[in-house]
């Protein structure tokens, strides 16, 4: 009996470790899931697209948890390719893409940039294809920005040691972009609907929702009350924007192990300034 019980010990240490993330092989530590992660994840049902939509407007976290667990991208980025498909033909309608071109390259044969034979061949080719270029643009648009976004973040994770998927990553920013996309086109929309196609340009459409500081500030005191660069920066503090970061924040901290929302937040906020810097000052460029 007493040798027989010397030789269970060993084996009930491996036991006992394997149970709890201790066994190695070849010096390689296991560090699974906790018991409790695991019967959640196992006993959670994956909702659907729209149950997920709603559970990040009212309970982001629990919901950027379990898309966490089961990450689905098809749906989401077909409903982000319709929406901004119909957002953009909307626009389109609304837009006198015939006279804002004409104007256009009135200016650059008045600049000597061309010569006026030049523009009309442009205006002919532009005007009939300007449309499509607005709808395809926003749709195509939209799913890079979420590929960048997510692209972006994995690489910070890098650096950070944070501990995730790509796929999963991808998945909470599509959701997040969405969610906030929705509640913008549809104020969007609203706008559109009082205004006449003559009103609407192609500049006055990223600034027709006044969300962000540079646009308030040139509705209230004008667009040459601070210099043009400072008001090209204001432009980037944007209320949906800041939403977007605060979703982002605490979606990737519910998929990513080693990671905070207050480290996630900080990370993306500070690249957003670096990239609001260096937007606004190549908008001066190009302007």
């Amino acid at each position: 009996m007493l040798y027989t019980s010397k030789l269970n010990r060993p084996c009930n240490r491996i036991t006992a470790s394997f149970k709890q993330g201790r066994v190695t092989s070849k010096g390689v530590t296991v560090e699974p899931q906790s018991a409790s992660e695991s019967i959640q994840q196992e006993n959670v049902k994956p909702r659907n697209f729209f149950n997920r939509l709603g559970g990040v407007y009212f309970g982001p976290g629990e919901t950027f948890k379990e898309i966490g667990w089961s990450p689905r991208v098809l749906v989401p980025i077909i409903f982000l390719i319709v929406v901004s498909v119909l957002i953009g033909y909307f626009m389109s309608q609304k837009v006198d893409m015939g006279s804002m071109i004409s104007e256009q390259l009135e200016q650059a044969v008045a600049d000597g940039k061309i010569t006026q034979e030049q523009a009309e061949q442009q205006a002919a080719v532009m005007s009939s294809f300007g449309k499509y270029q607005l709808i395809i643009g926003s749709a195509i648009g939209n799913l890079l920005i979420a590929l960048a976004i997510a692209g972006m973040f994995k690489l910070i994770s890098l650096f950070v040691g944070a501990e995730n998927r790509f796929k999963t990553v991808f998945c909470v920013t599509l959701y997040a972009l969405i969610a906030v996309f929705v509640v913008q086109y549809i104020v969007t929309c609203i706008i559109l609907l009082s205004k006449s196609p003559g009103e609407l340009s192609f500049t006055s459409l990223t600034s027709l929702v006044a969300s962000n500081l540079g646009a308030l500030i040139s509705s209230l005191a004008g667009e040459d009350a601070l210099p043009k660069y400072l008001m090209r920066l204001l432009g980037w503090i944007d209320i949906f924007a800041i939403w977007i970061i605060a979703l982002l924040s605490v979606g990737y901290a519910a998929v990513s192990r080693k990671l905070t929302t207050s480290t996630a937040a900080v990370w993306l906020g500070g690249t957003y300034i670096v990239i609001a810097l260096i937007g606004s000052a190549l908008g001066g460029l190009f302007s």
